[in-house]
């Protein structure tokens, strides 16, 4: 089953959405706010004895805009924030650049520097080799601002 036949069927069932708050109810006006080890809100309904599950964000994308896209980001970065105005449709890559344990540079042995680098339409750029960490980390920061701006 497809990701928009299973929000249609949720829809179908009473499942209702909240723009304003974020939150999801079920058609009891039981509140769904379920959170997974990911961090994510997920909720789920039967049919014909099969359990459907259906992240939150994915819900309430499909209530407000009638459609499903390939990733939908978190722009606060809190995973259970599915307010309509925190979520923005974006691309697989997009949705990497606001990662918090991605850093963008590390330790390079061979020549005993610091290496940054930052990808780019899944393209690795080269930033160069530094003495400290703190300048690689800048020239990341520095590149960011560049190639991943909203």
């Amino acid at each position: 089953m497809t990701r928009e036949e299973k929000c249609k069927l949720a829809i179908e069932r009473g499942y209702t959405y909240d723009p304003e708050t974020g939150l999801i109810y079920s058609r009891f006006g039981k509140l769904r706010n379920r959170k997974e080890k990911s961090g994510y809100i997920k909720f789920g309904t039967k049919i014909n004895y099969k359990h459907l599950n259906l992240y939150g964000h994915q819900f309430a994308w499909y209530w407000v805009n009638k459609e499903c896209v390939e990733e939908i980001d978190h722009i606060n970065g809190i995973k259970e924030d599915n307010r309509i105005c925190n979520l923005r449709s974006v691309t697989k890559s997009e949705n990497q650049w606001n990662r918090k344990t991605t850093k963008g540079y590390y330790y390079f042995k061979k020549s005993n520097k610091w290496c940054a680098k930052i990808k780019v339409n899944y393209k690795n750029i080269y930033l160069g080799l530094f003495n400290t960490e703190e300048e690689a980390r800048n020239a990341y920061l520095a590149a960011k601002e560049i190639y991943h701006k909203f």
